[in-house]
Protein backbone atom coordinates (compact mmCIF):
# COMPACT_ATOMS: atom_id res chain seq x y z
CA UNK A 1 0.00 0.00 0.00
CA UNK A 2 0.81 3.46 -0.39
CA UNK A 3 1.02 5.28 3.05
CA UNK A 4 2.58 9.09 3.28
CA UNK A 5 3.97 8.63 6.99
CA UNK A 6 4.78 12.32 7.35
CA UNK A 7 1.12 13.19 6.77
CA UNK A 8 -0.22 9.91 9.36
CA UNK A 9 1.41 11.51 11.82
CA UNK A 10 0.64 14.91 11.27
CA UNK A 11 -3.23 13.84 11.56
CA UNK A 12 -2.68 11.54 14.69
CA UNK A 13 -0.52 14.21 16.84
CA UNK A 14 -3.18 16.98 15.36
CA UNK A 15 -0.32 18.98 14.11
CA UNK A 16 -1.87 20.10 10.50
CA UNK A 17 1.48 22.73 9.53
CA UNK A 18 3.73 19.61 8.49
CA UNK A 19 6.11 20.35 5.44
CA UNK A 20 6.46 18.04 3.04
CA UNK A 21 10.68 18.32 4.40
CA UNK A 22 9.00 17.26 7.95
CA UNK A 23 10.84 13.74 8.70
CA UNK A 24 8.84 11.56 11.26
CA UNK A 25 11.72 10.95 14.07
CA UNK A 26 12.58 7.16 15.31
CA UNK A 27 10.94 7.90 18.50
CA UNK A 28 8.47 10.63 18.92
CA UNK A 29 8.81 12.93 21.65
CA UNK A 30 6.53 12.76 24.48
CA UNK A 31 5.80 16.73 24.56
CA UNK A 32 4.08 16.35 20.90
CA UNK A 33 1.02 14.29 22.92
CA UNK A 34 -0.30 15.23 25.93
CA UNK A 35 0.67 12.69 28.14
CA UNK A 36 -2.39 13.16 30.36
CA UNK A 37 -4.69 12.56 27.09
CA UNK A 38 -5.72 9.08 26.92
CA UNK A 39 -5.85 7.93 22.93
CA UNK A 40 -6.85 4.93 20.76
CA UNK A 41 -4.96 5.09 17.09
CA UNK A 42 -6.77 2.88 14.80
CA UNK A 43 -4.58 1.52 11.82
CA UNK A 44 -6.85 -0.51 9.54
CA UNK A 45 -6.05 -2.13 6.20
CA UNK A 46 -2.79 -3.07 7.42
CA UNK A 47 -0.59 -5.73 4.96
CA UNK A 48 3.01 -5.63 6.08
CA UNK A 49 4.49 -5.41 9.34
CA UNK A 50 6.93 -2.65 8.45
CA UNK A 51 3.82 -0.48 8.34
CA UNK A 52 3.12 -1.55 12.13
CA UNK A 53 6.92 -0.79 13.18
CA UNK A 54 7.14 3.13 11.20
CA UNK A 55 3.35 4.35 12.58
CA UNK A 56 3.57 3.02 16.21
CA UNK A 57 5.84 4.08 19.04
CA UNK A 58 5.40 3.87 22.87
CA UNK A 59 3.69 7.21 24.26
CA UNK A 60 2.22 7.66 27.51
CA UNK A 61 -1.38 6.96 27.61
CA UNK A 62 -1.27 6.01 23.72
CA UNK A 63 -2.46 2.82 22.57
CA UNK A 64 -2.83 1.24 19.28
CA UNK A 65 -5.80 -1.19 17.33
CA UNK A 66 -3.96 -2.79 14.30
CA UNK A 67 -6.48 -4.35 11.68
CA UNK A 68 -4.80 -6.71 9.71
CA UNK A 69 -5.67 -9.85 7.48
CA UNK A 70 -2.08 -11.01 7.80
CA UNK A 71 -1.22 -12.32 11.20
CA UNK A 72 1.94 -10.79 12.84
CA UNK A 73 3.82 -12.56 15.55
CA UNK A 74 4.98 -9.60 17.10
CA UNK A 75 1.62 -8.32 17.95
CA UNK A 76 -0.70 -9.48 20.33
CA UNK A 77 -3.30 -10.54 18.04
CA UNK A 78 -7.53 -11.52 18.11
CA UNK A 79 -8.74 -13.31 15.44
CA UNK A 80 -11.95 -12.19 14.62
CA UNK A 81 -14.81 -14.77 14.43
CA UNK A 82 -17.10 -15.60 12.02
CA UNK A 83 -21.11 -13.62 12.87
CA UNK A 84 -23.26 -16.24 14.91
CA UNK A 85 -26.03 -18.15 12.75
CA UNK A 86 -28.31 -15.58 14.66
CA UNK A 87 -26.58 -12.17 13.79
CA UNK A 88 -25.91 -13.79 9.84
CA UNK A 89 -29.58 -14.07 9.83
CA UNK A 90 -30.34 -11.07 10.97
CA UNK A 91 -28.12 -9.18 8.75
CA UNK A 92 -28.49 -10.97 5.36
CA UNK A 93 -32.84 -10.16 6.26
CA UNK A 94 -31.94 -6.70 6.78
CA UNK A 95 -30.50 -6.59 3.19
CA UNK A 96 -32.48 -8.71 1.68
CA UNK A 97 -36.52 -7.67 3.51
CA UNK A 98 -35.44 -4.11 5.18
CA UNK A 99 -36.31 -5.77 8.29
CA UNK A 100 -34.33 -8.16 10.58
CA UNK A 101 -36.54 -11.55 10.92
CA UNK A 102 -38.03 -13.62 7.37
CA UNK A 103 -40.96 -11.89 6.70
CA UNK A 104 -44.14 -14.39 6.75
CA UNK A 105 -44.72 -14.05 2.89
CA UNK A 106 -41.40 -15.53 2.29
CA UNK A 107 -39.93 -18.70 1.96
CA UNK A 108 -38.40 -19.49 5.50
CA UNK A 109 -36.51 -22.54 4.02
CA UNK A 110 -35.19 -21.05 1.41
CA UNK A 111 -34.19 -18.07 2.85
CA UNK A 112 -31.98 -19.66 5.54
CA UNK A 113 -30.42 -22.11 2.87
CA UNK A 114 -28.89 -18.82 1.41
CA UNK A 115 -27.62 -17.78 4.33
CA UNK A 116 -26.14 -21.31 5.10
CA UNK A 117 -24.62 -20.82 1.66
CA UNK A 118 -23.24 -17.22 2.41
CA UNK A 119 -20.55 -18.97 4.84
CA UNK A 120 -21.91 -16.25 7.63
CA UNK A 121 -19.81 -14.24 5.91
CA UNK A 122 -20.78 -10.67 6.59
CA UNK A 123 -19.80 -8.96 3.10
CA UNK A 124 -21.25 -11.95 1.46
CA UNK A 125 -24.16 -11.46 3.26
CA UNK A 126 -24.72 -8.25 2.40
CA UNK A 127 -24.39 -8.40 -1.65
CA UNK A 128 -25.90 -11.08 -2.02
CA UNK A 129 -29.10 -10.26 0.00
CA UNK A 130 -29.35 -7.11 -1.69
CA UNK A 131 -29.53 -8.80 -4.91
CA UNK A 132 -32.25 -11.09 -3.94
CA UNK A 133 -34.43 -7.87 -2.40
CA UNK A 134 -37.73 -7.94 -4.21
CA UNK A 135 -36.75 -10.89 -6.49
CA UNK A 136 -39.15 -13.84 -6.98
CA UNK A 137 -39.29 -17.09 -5.61
CA UNK A 138 -37.53 -18.72 -9.06
CA UNK A 139 -34.97 -16.23 -8.49
CA UNK A 140 -34.39 -17.30 -4.90
CA UNK A 141 -34.23 -20.92 -6.25
CA UNK A 142 -31.27 -19.94 -9.15
CA UNK A 143 -29.43 -18.06 -6.45
CA UNK A 144 -29.47 -20.94 -3.91
CA UNK A 145 -29.15 -23.82 -6.48
CA UNK A 146 -25.50 -21.58 -8.18
CA UNK A 147 -24.55 -21.09 -4.52
CA UNK A 148 -24.58 -24.61 -3.45
CA UNK A 149 -22.88 -26.05 -6.73
CA UNK A 150 -19.63 -24.11 -5.39
CA UNK A 151 -17.38 -25.25 -2.71
CA UNK A 152 -17.60 -26.04 0.85
CA UNK A 153 -16.46 -23.10 3.24
CA UNK A 154 -12.81 -23.62 3.95
CA UNK A 155 -10.43 -21.65 5.95
CA UNK A 156 -9.35 -19.27 2.95
CA UNK A 157 -12.68 -16.42 3.59
CA UNK A 158 -11.38 -14.47 1.49
CA UNK A 159 -11.16 -16.89 -1.63
CA UNK A 160 -14.59 -18.47 -0.45
CA UNK A 161 -16.22 -14.54 -0.43
CA UNK A 162 -15.05 -13.66 -3.62
CA UNK A 163 -16.73 -17.20 -5.22
CA UNK A 164 -20.13 -16.22 -3.37
CA UNK A 165 -19.81 -12.68 -4.66
CA UNK A 166 -19.25 -13.48 -7.88
CA UNK A 167 -22.98 -14.80 -8.28
CA UNK A 168 -24.03 -11.30 -7.63
CA UNK A 169 -22.46 -10.36 -10.39
CA UNK A 170 -23.55 -12.52 -12.58
CA UNK A 171 -26.94 -11.88 -12.27
CA UNK A 172 -26.59 -8.27 -13.08
CA UNK A 173 -27.77 -6.71 -16.32
CA UNK A 174 -25.15 -6.75 -19.36
CA UNK A 175 -24.37 -2.98 -19.41
CA UNK A 176 -24.59 -2.62 -15.45
CA UNK A 177 -22.14 -5.22 -14.84
CA UNK A 178 -19.23 -3.95 -17.32
CA UNK A 179 -20.16 -0.37 -15.66
CA UNK A 180 -19.14 -2.13 -12.11
CA UNK A 181 -16.07 -3.84 -13.25
CA UNK A 182 -14.80 -0.56 -14.44
CA UNK A 183 -14.52 0.52 -10.97
CA UNK A 184 -11.14 -2.06 -10.50
CA UNK A 185 -9.19 0.51 -12.00
CA UNK A 186 -8.89 2.79 -9.44
CA UNK A 187 -6.90 2.33 -6.07
CA UNK A 188 -7.63 0.54 -3.05
CA UNK A 189 -8.94 2.86 -0.38
CA UNK A 190 -9.65 5.93 -2.48
CA UNK A 191 -12.44 8.07 -2.59
CA UNK A 192 -13.72 7.98 -6.58
CA UNK A 193 -15.05 11.36 -7.47
CA UNK A 194 -18.81 10.82 -9.14
CA UNK A 195 -18.41 13.13 -11.82
CA UNK A 196 -15.04 11.56 -12.95
CA UNK A 197 -16.80 7.98 -12.55
CA UNK A 198 -19.44 9.10 -14.24
CA UNK A 199 -17.76 10.91 -17.37
CA UNK A 200 -15.77 7.33 -17.99
CA UNK A 201 -19.29 5.29 -18.03
CA UNK A 202 -20.59 8.49 -20.73
CA UNK A 203 -17.94 8.25 -22.67
CA UNK A 204 -16.79 4.34 -22.72
CA UNK A 205 -20.36 3.04 -23.12
CA UNK A 206 -22.50 5.87 -24.72
CA UNK A 207 -24.75 5.88 -22.25
CA UNK A 208 -26.48 9.54 -21.34
CA UNK A 209 -25.45 10.85 -17.67
CA UNK A 210 -28.98 10.55 -16.22
CA UNK A 211 -28.29 6.62 -17.27
CA UNK A 212 -24.98 6.62 -15.44
CA UNK A 213 -26.07 8.25 -12.21
CA UNK A 214 -28.98 5.60 -12.33
CA UNK A 215 -26.64 2.34 -12.49
CA UNK A 216 -24.69 4.17 -9.72
CA UNK A 217 -27.83 3.97 -7.82
CA UNK A 218 -28.80 0.57 -9.21
CA UNK A 219 -24.98 -0.55 -7.27
CA UNK A 220 -25.38 1.15 -3.84
CA UNK A 221 -28.85 0.26 -3.52
CA UNK A 222 -26.86 -3.60 -4.45
CA UNK A 223 -23.80 -2.83 -1.99
CA UNK A 224 -21.61 -3.04 -4.38
CA UNK A 225 -20.17 0.76 -3.98
CA UNK A 226 -20.72 3.28 -1.35
CA UNK A 227 -22.03 6.40 -1.86
CA UNK A 228 -20.30 9.54 0.26
CA UNK A 229 -21.57 13.35 0.63
CA UNK A 230 -18.81 15.23 0.73
CA UNK A 231 -18.14 17.24 4.16
CA UNK A 232 -18.67 20.36 2.41
CA UNK A 233 -22.14 20.14 0.97
CA UNK A 234 -25.39 20.32 2.08
CA UNK A 235 -27.87 18.47 3.54
CA UNK A 236 -29.11 16.31 -0.20
CA UNK A 237 -26.94 15.47 -2.58
CA UNK A 238 -27.38 18.23 -5.06
CA UNK A 239 -24.54 17.81 -7.11
CA UNK A 240 -22.26 15.32 -8.48
CA UNK A 241 -19.17 17.17 -7.40
CA UNK A 242 -20.61 16.55 -3.56
CA UNK A 243 -20.16 12.90 -3.80
CA UNK A 244 -17.54 10.50 -3.82
CA UNK A 245 -18.02 6.43 -4.39
CA UNK A 246 -15.82 4.00 -2.35
CA UNK A 247 -15.60 0.16 -2.86
CA UNK A 248 -14.78 -2.70 -0.62
CA UNK A 249 -11.50 -4.27 -1.18
CA UNK A 250 -12.92 -7.58 -1.89
CA UNK A 251 -15.52 -5.92 -4.37
CA UNK A 252 -12.56 -4.39 -6.08
CA UNK A 253 -11.19 -7.99 -6.11
CA UNK A 254 -14.18 -9.74 -7.45
CA UNK A 255 -14.27 -7.28 -10.01
CA UNK A 256 -10.67 -7.57 -11.02
CA UNK A 257 -11.12 -11.09 -10.70
CA UNK A 258 -13.46 -10.82 -13.67
CA UNK A 259 -11.20 -8.50 -15.92
CA UNK A 260 -8.32 -10.49 -15.65
CA UNK A 261 -9.75 -14.02 -17.02
CA UNK A 262 -8.80 -12.87 -20.44
CA UNK A 263 -5.18 -12.70 -22.00
CA UNK A 264 -3.45 -9.27 -20.85
CA UNK A 265 -3.20 -7.83 -24.46
CA UNK A 266 -7.47 -8.31 -25.17
CA UNK A 267 -8.55 -6.84 -22.05
CA UNK A 268 -10.50 -3.80 -22.49
CA UNK A 269 -9.26 -2.88 -19.04
CA UNK A 270 -5.98 -3.28 -17.92
CA UNK A 271 -4.74 -2.86 -14.22
CA UNK A 272 -1.57 -2.81 -13.41
CA UNK A 273 -0.39 -4.17 -10.01
CA UNK A 274 1.36 -2.02 -6.92
CA UNK A 275 5.02 -2.52 -8.25
CA UNK A 276 7.87 -0.20 -6.28
CA UNK A 277 9.71 0.28 -9.98
CA UNK A 278 8.80 -0.53 -13.53
CA UNK A 279 6.26 -2.36 -15.82
CA UNK A 280 5.30 -5.86 -15.01
CA UNK A 281 7.25 -8.10 -17.19
CA UNK A 282 3.68 -9.94 -18.23
CA UNK A 283 3.11 -6.28 -20.17
CA UNK A 284 6.63 -5.85 -21.54
CA UNK A 285 6.00 -9.38 -23.23
CA UNK A 286 3.24 -7.97 -25.04
CA UNK A 287 5.39 -5.15 -26.04
CA UNK A 288 5.38 -6.24 -29.83
CA UNK A 289 1.67 -5.61 -30.23
CA UNK A 290 -0.93 -3.31 -29.63
CA UNK A 291 -3.17 -3.90 -26.25
CA UNK A 292 -6.88 -3.35 -26.65
CA UNK A 293 -7.40 -1.52 -23.41
CA UNK A 294 -9.83 1.14 -23.31
CA UNK A 295 -9.32 1.98 -19.91
CA UNK A 296 -5.44 1.36 -18.48
CA UNK A 297 -4.42 2.00 -14.44
CA UNK A 298 -0.97 2.21 -13.87
CA UNK A 299 0.63 2.77 -10.29
CA UNK A 300 3.74 4.79 -10.83
CA UNK A 301 6.09 4.05 -8.14
CA UNK A 302 9.60 4.63 -9.17
CA UNK A 303 9.02 4.06 -12.54
CA UNK A 304 11.02 5.81 -15.13
CA UNK A 305 9.43 7.24 -18.56
CA UNK A 306 11.55 4.92 -20.92
CA UNK A 307 9.52 1.63 -18.96
CA UNK A 308 6.30 2.51 -20.96
CA UNK A 309 7.50 4.01 -24.21
CA UNK A 310 7.60 0.61 -26.25
CA UNK A 311 3.69 -0.28 -24.92
CA UNK A 312 1.21 0.48 -27.49
CA UNK A 313 -2.51 1.31 -26.12
CA UNK A 314 -4.40 2.73 -29.67
CA UNK A 315 -7.55 2.52 -28.35
CA UNK A 316 -7.20 3.36 -24.79
CA UNK A 317 -10.04 6.26 -23.83
CA UNK A 318 -9.25 6.75 -20.12
CA UNK A 319 -5.93 6.88 -18.35
CA UNK A 320 -5.46 6.75 -14.28
CA UNK A 321 -2.24 7.11 -13.32
CA UNK A 322 -1.77 6.22 -8.89
CA UNK A 323 1.09 7.56 -7.43
CA UNK A 324 2.17 8.22 -3.68
CA UNK A 325 0.54 11.44 -3.90
CA UNK A 326 -3.08 10.49 -5.18
CA UNK A 327 -4.81 9.37 -8.02
CA UNK A 328 -4.80 11.30 -11.42
CA UNK A 329 -7.73 10.56 -14.44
Amino acid sequence: EIIDYQYAWGYIMGNERLDANYVVPQWMPQFECRSEARTLIVLDDVWTLSVVDQLMCRIPGCKFLVVSRPKFQTVLSYEVELLSEEDALSLFCHHAFGQKSIPLAANENSVKQVVTECGRLPLALKVIGASLRDQTEMFWLSVKNRLSQGQSIGESHEINLIDRMAISINYLPEKIKECYLDLCCFPEDKKIPLDVLINIWVEIHDIPETEAYAIVVELSNKNLLTLMKEARAAGTYSSCFEISVTQHDELRDLALNFRNRESIDERRLLVMPKRENGMPKEWLRYRHKPFEAQIVSIHTGEMQEVDCCNLKFPKAEVLTITTTRGLGV
